[in-house]
């Protein structure tokens, strides 16, 4: 009897499942950004040099 009441509250203990849920965000995320790195890495060095042009431009005058 002990043993069945053990085990019913040991399944509904819903305690660290959302330390697992963020876990797995986490993870997914990370994926993710690991997969398009080379993409956005890109992008941005594009972005930040046509800005510093466009700064040097506007010291220069």
């Amino acid at each position: 009897m002990k043993f069945t009441v053990g085990l019913s509250k040991f399944i509904a203990d819903e305690e660290g499942q959302s330390t697992t849920e963020y876990i797995l965000i986490l993870a997914v995320v990370v994926m993710v950004a690991m997969k398009f790195k080379n993409i956005f890495g890109g992008k941005l060095e594009k972005a930040v040099g046509t800005l510093g042009g466009k700064i040097d431009e506007a010291v220069a005058e």
